[in-house]
């Protein structure tokens, strides 16, 4: 007999393949912080979705992050390298007559991706606009191969 669940187990279980298979765990971007993997252990940062596209002069990638301020957001860049985290805290506090209200909000993203061609990082830039972090890199120039005799 089958459910709804079915394909969402088969995924599950090809995960928990995969984590035997190479000893350490499968990145599982749905988890939230605090939620557990298939190996017990527990999320501590949400990791955002990536969209990472190449063209022949750029690297470009579409990273989702709502609920930031720019100022919340750091990026690492490496010549093959991309690491972005951010954290954010929020408190709201309302007091009206017969109660207070309060409110406090935190959160974590962290991700690390191998990039698909060298890039120059001091060339690099971003933007953040409406939840969305767009990071364009330039990439490095290719040097021409030179054919090399043996002799």
């Amino acid at each position: 007999m089958s459910d709804e669940f079915d394909e969402f187990r088969m995924f599950e279980n090809m995960n928990r393949m995969f984590e035997k298979i190479w000893g350490i765990p499968v990145n599982r971007s749905l988890l939230l912080p605090g939620e557990r993997t298939t190996t017990g252990a527990i999320e501590k940062y949400r990791k955002p979705f990536i969209d990472l596209f190449e063209t022949d002069k750029e690297v470009i990638a579409t990273v989702e992050m709502p609920g930031l301020d720019k100022g919340d957001i750091k990026i690492n860049l490496t010549e093959d390298k991309l690491e972005i985290s951010a954290e954010t805290k929020h408190e709201e506090e309302k007091k009206e007559k017969g109660y207070i209200y309060k409110e406090r909000r935190s959160g974590s993203y962290y991700r690390t991706i191998s990039l698909p061609s060298s890039i120059d990082s001091d060339n690099s830039r971003a933007s953040y606009n409406n939840g969305i972090l767009q990071i364009t890199m330039p990439k490095t120039e290719i040097k021409k191969k030179t054919p090399l005799k043996v002799e």
